[in-house]
């Protein structure tokens, strides 16, 4: 069947999963179509823009090892790096990159763009293309048609997504950002079990409300 549109892989979510796919996909010369609701956020580490820690420092490594570019973008884009828990045994130590997360989201958007076999583009992605029981592409909010047999998703926060705050509730992918409802009823009708995780953000604080006359500056470490 021939198609306009047509790709070996369509990543839906340009997240750190999404830009791993991609770039996995491209190292094995598919063509590949991401999609992405908001193109100045690929990449984007809204809440704590931390690279490594105790759980994440290990899939870090292995995306790493596997030719991956999270680590090397993380290293280009840091501001400070410790190894934590020191005082501790070697077993639950971990060392954790701060990134600028301007620098790191600008980065990894350059990295697809000029990455050879990647197309980059804006696109809500709405529903599953099916057709006899197989997945052949990904139809937008748009109504624009993206053909391919192997679509990852890697929607994160955006997939039917909700934001609590006190007992205020609205549906989003992050504030200020929309959510992918009709995606997730599309994948509800392929029998797909849904469930939801909650992720934490942590509380703001006013910076005149610190008296930093008391607070002991953590510098970056000199050798990690």
């Amino acid at each position: 069947m021939s198609y306009d549109n047509k790709y070996d892989v369509i990543v839906v979510g340009a997240g750190h999963a999404g830009i791993e796919a991609a770039i996995a996909a491209s190292k094995i010369n598919k063509k590949v179509l991401i999609l992405n609701i908001n193109l100045d956020s690929v990449g984007w580490t809204p809440c704590n823009p931390a690279i490594g820690g105790p759980a994440k420092g290990i899939v870090t490594r292995e995306i790493d090892a596997l030719g991956g570019v999270q680590a090397s973008v993380a290293d280009k884009t840091m501001i400070n790096v410790r190894m934590l828990n020191t005082s501790k045994g070697i077993a639950v130590r971990a060392m954790r990159a701060q990134i600028d997360k301007y620098e790191y989201s600008l980065e990894m958007k350059k990295i697809l763009e000029k990455t050879e076999g990647i197309t980059l583009r804006y696109g809500i992605a709405k529903e599953l293309i099916i057709e006899g029981n197989q997945v052949k592409g990904i139809k937008t909010e748009m109504g624009l048609k993206y053909y391919s047999e192997k679509v990852i998703i890697t929607t994160g926060t955006y997939l039917r997504g909700k934001i609590f705050i006190g007992r205020e509730v609205f549906q989003a992918g992050r504030m200020g950002d929309l959510s992918s409802n009709n995606l997730g009823e599309s994948l509800k009708k392929t029998g797909l079990e849904m469930g939801r995780f909650k992720t934490g953000t942590p509380a703001r604080i006013k910076k005149s409300s610190i008296d930093f006359s008391k607070l002991t500056i953590q510098e970056t470490s000199k050798d990690p």
